[in-house]
């Protein structure tokens, strides 16, 4: 049954000086934590079990000088494992390793690196070599590093590269954006002329509309006018006229009046020996 938790007295009664020995424990994870508490333990051998792959924190674990991982099941190795710039030596042997992290450009005090039977062995057969002795282990921990190098050159030609193009797309996109905004800009400026001009036209129409009505409204008030002061004009002369005809008939009736009254009085004159006359004849 595999074992991945170890209490700190646990861990204590493994510690030999500064060898924390955690071999053939059937580990599936490396306890960290607990390892972290011992900084006294700067060799770790965690051969002989059973870990696919170590844990980000792994890289912490910077007190370490020696590591062994022989005889696992690792496929691979944590991104930042070059965190780790004490190793001086780094046991690899029997795994399913297939690459280095490219970190380990960093382990700059690495002086043994034993990668026999692993994938990366076939791959890399001038990198890794034999691994036979402490002198080609020593070759193999030197030519890593110079790949490394090689292979972080590469990846940094890449990622600059990358990064310009990256860069020039931005560029370009901002560009773009300008441009957009610009032709948005001038869009939206035709627009508010546009509808400038289509609120003065409708403001003209308006006005237009308004004197039109106004002057339509005054013609109505000239030409009532005008009907009334032909009504009024023919009213006078209707008046007039009826004043005349009045009149007229007023002087006939008082001319019939004083005909009549001459009229009478010659008759009366007639008939009564007349006032004049007797009045000569009384002279």
């Amino acid at each position: 049954m595999s074992k991945a938790k170890f209490t700190k007295e646990e861990l204590k009664d493994k510690l030999d000086g500064s060898e924390l020995d955690l071999s053939l424990c059937n580990l599936s994870k490396v306890p960290v934590r607990e390892i972290a508490s011992l900084p006294k333990a700067t060799s770790l051998d965690l051969s002989c079990n059973i870990l696919t792959t170590l844990p980000v924190t792994f890289s912490t674990l910077t007190q370490l000088t020696k590591l062994d991982l022989s005889k696992n099941m690792l496929t691979e190795l944590p991104d930042d494992f070059g965190h780790l710039v004490n190793l001086l030596r780094l046991d690899l042997y029997s795994n399913k390793l297939a690459t280095m992290p490219v970190s380990c450009v960093h382990l700059k005090r690495l002086k043994w690196l034993d990668l026999k039977e692993n994938p990366i062995q076939t791959l890399l057969p001038n990198v890794v070599g034999d691994c036979l002795s402490a002198e080609e282990c020593k070759r193999c921990a030197d030519n890593m590093i110079a790949h490394l190098k090689v292979k972080n050159s590469e990846q940094e030609r890449i990622r600059q590269r990358k990064l310009k193009e990256e860069r020039e797309i931005e560029r370009e996109k901002k560009v773009l954006e300008e441009a957009n905004a610009t032709k948005e800009r001038e869009l939206r400026k035709r627009q508010k002329l546009s509808e400038k001009q289509e609120r003065r036209a409708a403001y003209e129409a308006m006005e237009k509309q308004k004197k039109l009505m106004a002057e339509e409204a005054e013609g109505k008030l000239q030409d009532e006018k005008s009907v009334n002061d032909e009504h009024v004009s023919q009213n006078g002369k209707e008046n007039k006229r009826i004043e005349r005809s009045r009149c007229s008939i007023m002087m006939i009736i008082v001319l019939i009046g004083l005909i009549l009254g001459i009229s009478g009085l010659i008759i009366y004159c007639n008939k009564n020996d007349c006032i004049f006359t007797r009045l000569k004849q009384m002279l």
